[in-house]
C-alpha cells in the first residue's frame, strides 16, 4: 500500500468543470490530485482520510462526475438527502419503505406489488420512478443497505466504473449486518412452523439445524405466494411476512453455502411465552473479509473510500480482505485551529467492567459541575451505555433535569436529537449512541463529555471472537468511536467547543494509540490532570 501526505507539486490535467464549488477548501484540490494519480498508477482502491471541514462531499462528487459511471454510497439516509439537496445531478434512491404506496395506506415495502399484484397507478409509484432514475443516471446515490440488497439480489443495478464509499469506516459493519443470519421462532411460527430450537451449545449443530430449516421455509414462502395471488387486496402484514421469508431463505442459503468464514451464534436470553429453547438465534461471521469482494467490490472497476476516521489503513484493509499492494492511502490535514477544539482529560475515574458501579457517583459529581460551568450553553454527553445514562438521569439533582434531553432506545434517538436542535434553551443531549452521523455545529454544542473510552462490548460473541484473533482490530474500533465522538461538536474552522474525557484510562490509551491517532487529534489534547477524584 502506498501511503502519502498530499503532494506539493503534481502535474495532472485539472478537470475543474466537474468540481461543484467556486473555490477549493484547504487540502481539497491536492486530495483530488493524489486520488487521480493513484488510480492512474493502477491502484484499484484509494483511501482518502479527510477530517470534518475538508470537503469530502466535494471530493466524492468530483470523482463521481469524472468517472465513466459511478455509485456514491452513504451510511445514512440523511446523508443521501444532503447529496440530493446539494447536487441535483445525482440520482438518489432508498429502500421501498421510504416511499408511500399509491394503492393502499402503507409504504412501498408492504405494497401489493411485493406480492406480484400491480395496478395502472403503479406506473406513478415514487419508488419505481426514483429507482428507474438511479438505474439510468451517470451517478446513483444509495445507502449501504439498499445497495447491498439490490445489487446482490434484485439484479437491476449493474457494475460501474467507480464505487465511492462515503463514511467508509462503516463498510465492515454494514457488510456484517447484510450477511448475518437471524432466525426467530416468531417468524417461523407465522409460517406455520412450530419449531423449538435445540438447547445444544455446539455451534456446528446449531448451524446444521438452522440450514435444515431451509426447505420448509422455502415451501412456506411458496405457499404464501400462492395465497397472495388469490386475494383481492394484499394485507400489509402478509406482504411484510413475505419479505421476511424471502430474506430468511437467502440468509440460510448463505449459511449453508459458505465454507470459508468462521461464525458465532448469539441467542436470546429469555425463553419467551412459547416455552422451550431460545426465541431467536443470530449467526454472524467473525470476519467479513471473505464476503467483501463478491458482495461489494466486484461491482465496480475502482473503489474510493472517504472518511474522517480511517486511522489505521492496514487494519482497515485487512478487515475487508484488500491486499495492501492494491491500495493507496491519502491523509488530509485538519484546517481547524487546535485552540478551538481542546480535549481535557479530567482523570475522574478508572472505568472498566469491574469498577464502573463504584465510580458512577464520581462521574455524576463531575457531570453536575460541568453542567454548572456551562450553564448557558448547549452540550452533549456521550454516555457510552444506557446503564450510565440511566444512572445520570436518576442521580442528577432536579435543577439540571429540565436541561437534559435523552432517549432509552434507538426508537427515541431521532426525536431526542430534533428536540435538542430546535430548543432555544441550553439543553444537553444525553445519549449512548450518537458518536457519529450527527452535526452539532456552533451553538448546538459548545461543550461535550465523553464519559468512557468506548471499547466495543466484549459480551458480544462476535466482538469477543474477533478480538481474540486480531487484537489490533479491537483497539482500532475503539479509536474510531472516540475520534468520531470528538468530531460531533466542531464542524468548521471558526466553530469552537471543549471536550471533556472523564475516564482516567484515556491518557495511557492515547500513548498506546499514538501511531493510529491523527496529528490534528493529538495536538488538541491538553495535559492530563493527575488526580481529579475530588475536584474538577
Amino acid at each position: 500500500m502506498s501511503n502519502s501526505s498530499l503532494p506539493e507539486n503534481l502535474e495532472l490535467i485539472e478537470m475543474a468543470e466537474h468540481f461543484p464549488y467556486a473555490a477549493y477548501r484547504p487540502g481539497q484540490r491536492e486530495a483530488l490530485q493524489a486520488a487521480r494519480a493513484a488510480f492512474a498508477k493502477g491502484k484499484r482502491f484509494v483511501i482518502v482520510e479527510a477530517p470534518t471541514g475538508a470537503g469530502k462531499s466535494g471530493i466524492a462528487v468530483t470523482m463521481a462526475r469524472e468517472a465513466r459511471s459511478s455509485y456514491v454510497l452513504t451510511a445514512q439516509k440523511l446523508l443521501q438527502d444532503q447529496y440530493a439537496r446539494d447536487f441535483p445531478d445525482l440520482a438518489v434512491v432508498k429502500g421501498r419503505a421510504n416511499y408511500p404506496c399509491l394503492v393502499m395506506d402503507t409504504h412501498a415495502g408492504a405494497a401489493p406489488c411485493m406480492a406480484g399484484r400491480k395496478f395502472p397507478i403503479c406506473e406513478e409509484c415514487t419508488y419505481i420512478i426514483a429507482k428507474d432514475d438511479a438505474l439510468h443516471a451517470h451517478t446513483a446515490t444509495l445507502n449501504y443497505s439498499y445497495f447491498l440488497a439490490e445489487i446482490n439480489h434484485a439484479g437491476a443495478f449493474q457494475k460501474r466504473d467507480l464505487l465511492i464509499l462515503d463514511e467508509a469506516h462503516n463498510t465492515e459493519d454494514m457488510l456484517m449486518r447484510f450477511v448475518e443470519v437471524y432466525v426467530s421462532r416468531q417468524t417461523l411460527a407465522r409460517a406455520g412452523m412450530d419449531i423449538e430450537f435445540p438447547t445444544t451449545p455446539d455451534l456446528e449443530e446449531r448451524i446444521h439445524f438452522a440450514v435444515s430449516l431451509l426447505p420448509d421455509v422455502a415451501k412456506a414462502l411458496y405457499k404464501l405466494e400462492m395465497h397472495l395471488e388469490d386475494l383481492e387486496e394484499i394485507p400489509p402484514d402478509l406482504a411484510t411476512h413475505k419479505n421476511e421469508l424471502e430474506g430468511l431463505c437467502k440468509r440460510l442459503a448463505l449459511l449453508r453455502d459458505d465454507t470459508d468464514a468462521a461464525w458465532v451464534c448469539e441467542q436470546s436470553d429469555d425463553q419467551g411465552l412459547m416455552g422451550g429453547g431460545a426465541m431467536w438465534w443470530r449467526f454472524r461471521p467473525v470476519r467479513v473479509n471473505t464476503f467483501a469482494y463478491d458482495f461489494v467490490f466486484k461491482h465496480a472497476e475502482r473503489v474510493l473510500f472517504l472518511s474522517a476516521t480511517i486511522l489505521d489503513p492496514q487494519t482497515f484493509l485487512r478487515a475487508l480482505g484488500i491486499p495492501l499492494e492494491d491500495a493507496a492511502f491519502i491523509r488530509v490535514p485538519s484546517s481547524f485551529p487546535a485552540k478551538n477544539r481542546p480535549i481535557y482529560p479530567l482523570n475522574v475515574a478508572r472505568l472498566n467492567r469491574d469498577t464502573l458501579d463504584a465510580e458512577l457517583p464520581r462521574i455524576t459529581n463531575v457531570v453536575m459541575k460541568l453542567l454548572e460551568h456551562h450553564s448557558t450553553e448547549k452540550g452533549v454527553i456521550h454516555a457510552h451505555s444506557y446503564k450510565i445514562l440511566r444512572h445520570l438521569v436518576a442521580s442528577l439533582p432536579g435543577k439540571y433535569q429540565n436541561r437534559l434531553i435523552y432517549h432509552f432506545g434507538a426508537e427515541g434517538r431521532e426525536d431526542a436529537l430534533e428536540r435538542h436542535l430546535s430548543s432555544k434553551k441550553p439543553t444537553v443531549l444525553l445519549t449512548p449512541s450518537m458518536t457519529e452521523g450527527i452535526d452539532l455545529a456552533d451553538d448546538h454544542a459548545r461543550w461535550q463529555i465523553i464519559v468512557k473510552v468506548p471499547y466495543p462490548y466484549l459480551g458480544d460473541p462476535q466482538v469477543n471472537a474477533r478480538r481474540s484473533i486480531d487484537p489490533s482490530w479491537y483497539e482500532w474500533r475503539t479509536a474510531l468511536r472516540l475520534v468520531q465522538a470528538y468530531g460531533r461538536a466542531v464542524r468548521s474552522s471558526d466553530d469552537y467547543a471543549s471536550t471533556y474525557i472523564l475516564d482516567s484510562l484515556f491518557p495511557s490509551w492515547v500513548q498506546r494509540q499514538r501511531s493510529r491517532l491523527p496529528v490534528w487529534f493529538m495536538e488538541a489534547i491538553a495535559p492530563a490532570r493527575q488526580d481529579n477524584r475530588e475536584e474538577m
